[in-house]
C-alpha cells in the first residue's frame, strides 16, 4: 500500500502537466482544504495539520457555488457551471476521484411534466408498464426534456429521483415525469464529491445541456390514485384502447342512477353517454351519492394497465 507521502508525491508530479494557471487555481490536492475530499482522492491529513492542503481562492469560491447549488440550483449557478464546463472537464482529468462523473451509469432526473404533454405521450407514444425503485411505473422509450436551465441536477439513485416532483416548473398542472439517461460528456462531478458537500446521500451529478430525447418513467400512482391527480384532469378514458373498459364504468354509472331515482320516486339524476359527462356533472355536485366517481375512475383505470401488462 502506498504511503500519503507516495501519494501525495504523484499527485504533485501529475500537477506538472497541468498549465501554469491551473496549478495556481488548485494547487496540489483538489479542494484539499475538505479532509473528506482529499480522503476520496487517497491523500490522508499530515500529522501537525488539519487539511491536507490549504483550498486556493479559486477552489473556495467553487466550493462555495457547489454548496449553494446543492441547496438552491438557480439560474446564475447554472450559468456558471456552463461557462467552466470546459475548466472543469480538463481538471476531472486531472482529479478524477473528485471529478470525473459516472460516465456511462445510469442518471435520473425527476422532474415535471405538463398534463397536455403526457396525454400526448400516452396517445402517441409507445409505453410499458413495469417496476423501477419499487414502484409501478409507464414507461415511455423517447419523451422530449425541455429544461428551464443550462445546468440541471441529475441523481444515478432512481429512489432519490422519485421524491422530486418539480410541479412548480409546470405552471402548477405538472405531473412527476423522471427522465434516464447515461451520463456522457454533457455530464459534471462525481456523486461521490457531491455527497460530501451536500452531506447526505443523493448520488448527484450535473448535466450541462439542453433540450433532449430520454427514456422516461411515471409513476401510475399519480394517474390511479385520486388524491394526486383528480378524475377531472385525467386523459386516460379518452384513449381508444380504453375505451371498452371505460364503457363497462358507464353502464355501471347509469345503473346506479336507476336505483336512486326509484328509491327517491323521481327523476333525479340522468344518465350520461360518456365518461366526460360524467365528470362533469361530477364537478357540479350532480352525481349520485352511491357512486364514487373517483374511486371508479381509478378502479377502470387501474383495469386497462393491468390489461396492457399482460401483452
Amino acid at each position: 500500500m502506498k504511503s500519503p507521502t507516495q501519494i501525495l508525491t504523484e499527485l504533485r508530479a501529475l500537477q506538472e502537466k497541468l498549465p501554469a494557471d491551473l496549478r495556481k487555481k488548485v494547487g496540489n490536492v483538489f479542494l484539499g482544504g475538505n479532509w473528506k475530499i482529499a480522503k476520496l482522492q487517497g491523500v490522508k491529513t499530515p500529522k501537525g495539520s488539519s487539511v491536507a492542503e490549504p483550498n486556493t481562492k479559486w477552489e473556495n469560491d467553487l466550493y462555495g457555488k457547489i454548496d449553494a447549488w446543492t441547496s438552491m440550483s438557480g439560474m446564475e449557478l447554472a450559468k456558471y457551471f456552463k461557462k467552466n464546463k470546459a475548466l472543469l472537464d480538463q481538471l476531472a482529468k486531472e482529479f478524477p476521484q473528485a471529478l470525473q462523473p459516472p460516465i456511462g451509469q445510469l442518471a435520473y432526473r425527476g422532474t415535471a411534466i405538463k398534463l397536455n404533454s403526457l396525454e400526448q405521450a400516452f396517445r402517441k407514444k409507445k409505453f410499458e408498464v413495469k417496476k423501477i425503485a419499487g414502484r409501478e411505473v409507464f414507461h415511455f422509450k423517447n419523451l422530449q426534456y425541455s429544461p428551464n436551465r443550462s445546468s440541471q441536477s441529475w441523481t444515478v439513485d432512481p429512489k432519490i429521483a422519485f421524491t422530486f416532483d418539480g410541479s412548480s416548473s409546470a405552471d402548477g398542472e405538472g405531473v412527476q415525469v423522471v427522465y434516464v439517461t447515461k451520463v456522457n460528456k454533457d455530464f459534471i462531478f462525481s456523486p461521490e464529491l457531491m455527497n460530501i458537500i451536500f452531506d447526505r446521500e443523493e448520488s448527484e451529478t450535473v448535466r450541462v445541456a439542453g433540450v433532449g430525447t430520454f427514456e422516461a418513467f411515471v409513476d401510475s400512482s399519480v394517474i390511479l390514485n385520486n388524491w394526486k391527480l383528480e378524475p377531472r384532469y385525467n386523459f386516460i378514458h379518452r384513449l381508444p384502447s380504453a375505451e371498452p373498459f371505460f364503457a363497462k364504468m358507464i353502464v355501471m354509472y347509469n345503473k346506479n342512477v336507476d336505483a336512486e331515482n326509484k328509491q327517491l320516486g323521481k327523476k333525479w339524476f340522468a344518465h350520461v353517454a360518456s365518461v366526460t359527462e360524467m365528470l362533469y356533472l361530477n364537478d357540479h355536485n350532480e352525481t349520485p351519492g352511491g357512486f364514487d366517481v373517483y374511486r371508479e375512475y381509478a378502479k377502470y383505470a387501474k383495469k386497462y394497465f393491468n390489461s396492457i401488462k399482460k401483452k
